[in-house]
């Protein structure tokens, strides 16, 4: 795991500073690689490569980057790892390659030699984000994983290209200029991340997961191709045995690909059966005590260090608990400056402390993100299934039916009850699929509300978020409702939230974060099973379940999902309520330069008809934001 970052200039456009400036790109973005420093310069001016090293896989000089291929005609900087390198590596060696050092850097730089670069894309099975210089062809090739666990951001004009592995990297340029971008504001405000290829600034964009970029020395125009998506056919019918068994080999590999390094690696055990299974297969392959950290909150709604202790107890680890009762008020601006972007899941912060506390034991990490996605995992997946049940019943009513009887019931006391389930059933209920996803996930603002809060009622070329995530999932349009959701979920909440979110928290110390579920054979295989057998039964993620109860106490397996939870309501009313009142009210707030004065101040005061869990959500919202505003944006302003 690593940093990268790389500017290509035109041949009409020399510009003598460009190792320098890759060189600031990449000591901004020193933290993803603290072992090491590197910038290639091509001896005709092109083009400049640089490289933050986190030395994983081969220790010693061999693995340093950017790394030159032996026939001198490639140049790569990777950020990532190449999971099936000793797979690649042995093919290689039979073909005559010789290496001179150990590492997956080096295979793929020879794979990519031998074989031809898309091939050896295409045939590596791990996370990257990746930039390799065609020496001969003079052109510069970028490529992402398939899932996009690996960020890769680009600004292009009409003499230059650059490219990093965070939003930092670039503003590192000196003179950079950037401006907000409306449509990412409106997303942002709706989903509490910005969606897709967009970045809260206009100039910069991201490569999109499973794609392969291809920037010719002499062309304006990206060449850009998908190599894998994220499959559109979930018609396979398999038996609760078959699913299990094939869902267990494939995850066991997962882990045992995962556990190759050559630093000491460690397990983020939240307590539910994903960690949990994480850390019982890892345990049955691992010749070595395995370290695992979870977080306690000290208050028995959101603490799962009780079930983490009774796994890492039966499976032996070294286990390290961090009591999440820090100083809020002093973590918050470094999450905050973190994300580079305005960012409101709540649970960073717990990732971002919990990280923090194993990059001082190891310097890899499994997380079980991507299981509640693929598995069903969600309330949400749970109240789509009930909403395939029940649509002989809604088409009979008419439009609007349900949001009507809304009105005339109380508001909901809380989010984890049986009423609270319901009303937002029948909130989005009989919405188009791209709104109810928005309903049932965010709770976020509206495309009224956001209305509501713009200064001025002027007409802007902005986009409803609902008709964004549309456009995103036309390639999946005819999956079945329940599995055109789940496919959402995973493209969207997943790619967009939770992805970014691990990346972000774990690289800000210098720690790799690897995900076992995100495996493409695994995620391959249960996205293609269809979902009527895939979660066959009541209980959400019943695949997982299953095979739990051969490995996990029961406690364990029958326990409500959680993960690294937050008590939002006491923190917005409590433990950061001057802090909130503070950054969002005072004169200089970026929320009085975005939106009405009036409205911000509506919802700061609680002047707002609806739940506590509700306003305490979006009054997060509003404070990443003008968070952003004062620990980034307004660092920006002042640099620049």
């Amino acid at each position: 795991m690593c940093g990268i970052a790389g500017i290509r200039v035109r041949p009409s456009f020399k510009d003598e500073g460009l190792s320098e400036k890759v060189g600031s790109m990449v000591r901004a973005i020193r933290h993803r690689g603290p072992d090491g420093l590197g910038v290639w310069t091509d001896p005709q001016g092109f083009v400049a490569l640089g490289h933050a090293r986190l030395a994983i896989v081969d220790l010693s000089d061999e693995g340093k980057q950017p790394m030159v291929s032996q026939s001198g005609n490639l140049v790569l900087t990777l950020n990532g790892e190449i999971y099936n390198y000793v797979e690649m590596r042995s093919e290689l060696l039979k073909a005559g390659v010789r290496f001179r050092g150990t590492s997956d850097t080096e295979v793929l730089l020879e794979a990519m030699d031998r074989w031809g670069i898309e091939r050896a894309v295409a045939s590596s099975r791990g996370m990257f984000a990746l930039a390799v210089w065609d020496v001969s062809q003079k052109c510069l090739w970028l490529a992402r994983d398939r899932v996009g666990k690996k960020p890769l951001y680009i600004r292009e004009d009409a003499d230059t290209f650059m490219f990093a592995s965070e939003i930092k990297g670039i503003l590192a340029v000196p003179g950079m200029k950037v401006n907000i971008s409306q449509q990412s504001l409106s997303d942002y405000l709706s989903l509490g991340f910005i969606v897709g290829r967009d970045t809260i600034y206009r100039e910069i964009r991201e490569i999109g997961p499973g794609t392969l970029v291809r920037v010719d020395l002499d062309s304006r125009a990206l060449q850009e191709k998908p190599y894998w998506q994220f499959p559109n056919d979930a018609s396979l019918l398999l038996g609760p045995e078959e699913i299990q068994e094939g869902t267990e080999r494939r995850l066991s590999e997962a882990i045992r690909l995962r556990l190759r390094a050559d630093v000491p690696v460690g397990i983020f055990l939240s307590g539910g059966i994903d960690s949990g299974l994480i850390t019982a297969l890892a345990a049955n392959q691992s010749a070595e005590s395995l370290k695992t950290f979870t977080v306690s909150f000290g208050t028995s709604a959101f603490d799962e260090s009780g079930l983490a202790r009774l796994v890492a107890r039966r499976y032996g680890t070294d286990h390290h608990e961090i009591r999440l009762d820090p100083n809020l008020e002093d973590i918050l601006p470094k999450v905050v400056r973190a994300y580079d972007e305005p960012f409101a899941d709540p649970s960073a912060l717990p990732t971002y402390a919990i990280s923090g506390e194993a990059s001082k034991h190891v310097k890899v990490v499994l997380n079980g993100e991507g299981s509640d996605e693929l598995f069903g995992g969600y309330r949400r997946i749970y109240a789509m299934r009930l909403l395939e049940k029940l649509q002989f019943i809604l088409r009979r009513l008419p439009q609007g039916a349900l949001q009507s009887l809304l009105c005339t019931l109380p508001t909901p006391k809380g989010s984890r009850n049986a009423y609270s389930f319901l009303h937002r059933f029948a909130r989005a209920a009989q919405a188009d699929p791209q709104t109810r996803y928005l309903l049932w996930s965010s709770d976020g603002f509206d495309e009224a509300e956001k209305q509501r809060l713009k200064r001025t009622r002027a007409v802007v070329s902005v986009h409803p978020t609902a008709q964004v995530l549309r456009e995103r999932l036309t390639h999946y349009s005819a999956l079945p409702p329940l599995a055109g959701f789940m496919a959402l979920d995973f493209l969207v909440g997943m790619t967009d939230c939770l992805l970014p979110k691990i990346d972000v928290a774990t690289m800000a110390h210098g720690l790799e974060g690897r995900s076992p579920f995100l495996d493409q054979e695994l995620v391959e295989w249960v996205a293609g099973i269809d979902k009527s057998a895939l979660l066959a039964g009541r209980n959400t993620k019943p695949v997982l379940r299953a095979i739990a109860r051969r490995y996990l106490p029961p406690e364990v397996v029958s326990a409500p999902k959680r993960g690294f939870e937050i008590p939002l309501v006491r923190w917005m009313t409590h433990d950061l309520y001057a802090m909130v009142r503070d950054i969002c009210g005072s004169e200089g707030s970026l929320l009085f330069d975005l939106f009405d004065r009036s409205e911000i101040m509506a919802i700061l005061d609680r002047r707002v008809p609806i739940d506590d869990e509700r306003w305490a959500k979006r009054m997060w919202v509003l404070f990443m934001l003008a968070s952003w505003g004062v620990y980034v944006h307004e660092d920006r302003l002042r640099n620049a």
